[in-house]
């Protein structure tokens, strides 16, 4: 641990590692950006060995290894330890961008090879888990766990040499997206908060660990299974979340199941429109909704609000207008023929109500707040507003660097709620950007030409 000018442990991990990667990411970004509009670029990019994506992937080999020894090297050579592990954490974080780098080049500049697909994820592989078994072998981390989680990895990557299925691809990218969130809060653990033990780096971990036996699971199962196996881990948090109200009071956890079951849900549509689904999947997907955007947020509405009848009312107003919009849903699609998804809904969706009906219980605010926001927002679901959808239009449409930001802000959220006790900045975190798009989701600009739920008259 750290003491730097006298800030605490969390100011100083945000001026010496977040803020030194949102600078590194956002120059990335900027100087892709450019070279990309300038006239010479393309031929410049596509004649520069060292700017190719493969190459680029290739020198990501041995730096999970070489981040890890320079984080260790305070202990062996002169200089602060705590100097030896920023220069460690900054270098893992150069290389982890250039993950998003050379992605970004191939699609720019027409890159793509067979090859890349193969040492792309390797090149992840081997970026990742030597961090994770260094922190591991300093007692951070479960060793037989990251053992597990070691195979479940390779088996899959390897498994791409005997069998052609790349269903598992968004699981690979949400356990990726895990995996650095965990190395990252173990170095904050280490560096800044002289090695306390945090729930939030184990959960994050088992779910890294879980979506990489999905991601491996899914090379080996019908591609057609993929949208209902997400609905299903999305019908699990909610079950999950019911259960951590009603056996252990944790609404917090529970808004987090409900949070995470958000991501699945991100993704079963899109996922049943590439590879197909089951006769039953969308009832299957409603089933999932209902139970975790309605039934999991009514209780923690009802548990929230001291379980009062305002409470009880409240509750039961949610879960009655979830439960409405989602079979008004499937009955207007029935009754147009629509069988794939759409790009605009009617009324205010069900995962956007219920992050804004159970963020706004849970800030501390008037109560009279709290039942003008819920009845609002209940109204807005099963009115005929339309709403474009944020996973088919809107998120396609935000920039990287914008998305990276938000998903930072969440993170440094849950550390300031973790190490204060105290999680409402996370709590105003998910109602000021769901809040965001129940105002920017409206089509307001009348030329949309989208696959739409009902039609808009």
């Amino acid at each position: 641990m750290i003491d730097l000018w006298g800030l605490s442990p969390l100011s100083q991990f945000i001026l010496l590692t977040v803020i030194p990667a949102t600078f590194m990411f956002t120059g990335e970004r900027l100087t892709l950006r450019a070279i990309n509009k300038a006239s010479w670029g393309y031929d410049w990019v596509r004649s520069t060995f060292w700017m190719h994506p493969n190459f680029i992937s290739y020198c990501r080999y041995p730096m999970g290894v070489g981040s890890a020894l320079i984080f260790h090297a305070g202990v062996w050579l002169p200089g602060s330890v705590a100097l030896w592990q920023h220069l460690g954490t900054w270098c893992f974080t150069f290389w982890i961008i250039t993950d998003v780098s050379d992605g970004t080049i191939a699609r720019y500049f027409d890159l793509h090879t067979e090859e890349g697909k193969s040492i792309d994820p390797m090149s992840d592989k081997l970026l990742l888990f030597p961090p994770l078994f260094y922190f591991s072998w300093l007692g951070y981390a479960d060793m037989t766990l990251l053992i597990v989680f070691a195979v479940f990895d390779f088996t899959g990557q390897f498994s791409r040499y005997f069998i052609k299925n790349t269903a598992a691809s968004l699981f690979g990218k949400a356990k990726t997206f895990l995996t650095v969130v965990t190395i990252v809060l173990l170095t904050a653990q280490i560096v800044y908060f002289g090695g306390e033990t945090w729930i939030y780096t184990k959960i994050s971990l088992w779910g890294a660990v879980f979506l990489g036996f999905f991601s491996m699971f899914f090379k080996i199962v019908p591609n057609y299974w993929y949208a209902n196996v997400l609905s299903i881990l999305n019908f699990v948090c909610g079950l999950v979340g019911i259960y951590l109200v009603l056996a252990m009071g944790r609404v917090d956890l529970a808004f987090a199941a409900v949070f995470i079951g958000q991501f699945l849900d991100l993704f079963d549509g899109r996922a049943a429109d590439k590879w197909g689904s089951t006769p039953r999947g969308e009832l299957l997907d409603d089933l999932a909704d209902g139970t975790n955007f309605g039934g999991t947020i009514a209780i923690i509405i009802f548990a929230a609000a001291e379980q009062t009848n305002i409470a009880a009312a409240l509750a039961l107003l949610h879960f009655g207008t979830t439960s409405y919009r989602l079979v008004r849903f499937l009955a207007n699609k029935k009754k147009l023929g629509q069988t794939g998804g759409v790009e605009v809904f009617m009324g205010l969706p069900s995962p956007a109500g219920a992050l804004v009906a159970g963020s706004i219980i849970l800030l501390d605010v008037p109560l009279e707040a709290k039942i003008g926001v819920i009845v609002a927002n209940s109204i807005l679901m099963i009115s005929k507003v339309p709403y474009v959808h944020f996973g088919r239009v809107i998120l396609p449409s935000i920039p990287k660097i914008v998305t990276v930001m938000v998903l930072t802000l969440i993170l440094v959220s849950v550390l300031i709620g973790y190490t204060t006790n105290d999680q409402q900045l996370l709590y105003w975190t998910v109602f000021a950007c769901t809040f965001s798009y129940v105002i920017l989701g409206f089509p307001w600009k009348k030329k949309h030409k989208l696959q739409q739920e009902e039609p808009l008259t």
